[in-house]
């Protein structure tokens, strides 16, 4: 072996010119350094079909949506080609928001602005609803004093008086407007919405219809303590995805099961098919549409009127019918004003009220 390396030694010497010698340890650089490179590879070994780990970040942070980072240079003023444009951007994004502990609910999470990544938890109990809490003393008027005076029009309020407004913590946002309105048909009757609009309340997060053409009655029959999604008693589905059972238009809840020959509240909301987030862009309300629709309870419609639905809703002055019986009485349920925030008291099931559905994500 010492005599092979000696004479190979010689041979580089005189017949080898030392460019060609460069060039062989140049290419070793190379080769050394792609080794390295190739290192940057998920799985075990550098193999020919792996990705490399730079790719495998990219790949995950495309997946995760727009918010995980740009190839734009000019999100993070720099410019080191497209992958890593993406991962730079998102590593030297910086939470900006202006959340306080005292101003979020006790005990959820958050973090704060200025860059910093820290997580912080809520301490307040009710900071978290905003100011509106403490306003609510100087409300003056009922919403119906300026019913009219809200995202569906722009008239003065009755007797050109102003309406404090301080109380009500929502930003009602129009999601979804336009096209035929959606309608439910059942046993030859049909009952139609006024309109295709829908409005996002803020706070809860709920999506609300507009409210039904005519009114209706609410005859449903319910169990107590039964599950409101999937039940296993004689109930209403009233949570539940899609169409409803049998339960959700009973003719008389106090006895056998006997359908009812027109559209019931629950009934009307659970068969509604329509697109309330306009996902698609197309605002027609009759394609990309959610059918997890469902009949409001009396506490959300109470709190859509603490939060402006009166100001706000169109066709919010009458009174709807919510999902919940009366404690006593399975024959009577409970209608609600959005516009006055009065209600009519617990009402037998086969009384006509408005309708209108709520939905969130």
């Amino acid at each position: 072996m010492k005599r092979f390396v000696s004479k190979l030694k010689k041979f580089l010497k005189k017949k080898v010119p030392m460019y060609v010698f460069a060039i062989f340890l140049a290419g070793g650089a190379l080769l050394y350094f792609f080794t390295l490179a190739r290192g940057e590879q998920s799985g075990s070994s550098p193999t020919s079909s792996s990705t490399s780990r730079i790719k495998e970040a990219y790949d995950w942070l495309v997946a995760k949506g727009t918010n995980y980072g740009s190839t734009d240079a000019a999100d993070w003023s720099n410019n080191w080609g497209t992958y890593w444009n993406r991962i730079m951007e998102s590593a030297a994004w910086e939470p900006d928001g202006t959340a306080t502990a005292g101003a979020c609910l006790s005990g959820t999470t958050f973090y704060a602005g200025n860059g910093d990544r820290t997580q912080k938890t809520g301490t307040s109990g009710t900071c978290s609803l905003g100011t509106y809490i403490t306003n609510q003393e100087n409300m003056a008027y009922d919403d119906y004093n300026c019913s009219n005076n809200n995202g569906e029009s722009d008239s003065a309020c009755a007797g050109g008086d102003s309406e404090y407004t301080g109380e009500e913590a929502s930003t009602w946002s129009l999601e979804a407007s336009g096209g035929t309105a959606r309608s439910v048909t059942d046993n030859g009757s049909t009952v139609t919405l006024s309109s295709n609009k829908v409005y996002k309340d803020s706070v809860t997060g709920l999506y609300w219809t507009d409210r039904s053409d005519v009114s209706v009655d609410n005859e449903f029959s319910y169990v107590d303590g039964d599950d409101r999604s999937s039940p296993t008693g004689n109930s209403c589905n009233f949570n539940a995805a899609g169409d409803p059972n049998t339960y959700c238009d009973n003719q008389d809840p106090l006895n056998a099961y006997s359908e009812d020959d027109d559209v019931s509240a629950a009934e009307f909301c659970l068969y509604l098919q329509l697109d309330g987030d306009n996902a698609d862009t197309d605002d027609d309300g009759a394609t990309g549409m959610e059918t997890d629709w469902r009949l409001p309870t009396q506490k959300e419609l109470m709190q859509a009127y603490i939060n402006g639905s009166g100001n706000n809703l169109p066709n919010a002055l009458s009174a709807h019918w919510s999902s919940t019986e009366n404690y006593s009485s399975q024959s009577h349920a409970w209608p609600v004003g959005l516009g006055y925030g009065y209600t009519p008291g617990y009402t037998n099931k086969s009384a006509d009220y408005d309708v209108r559905c709520v939905r969130r994500d």
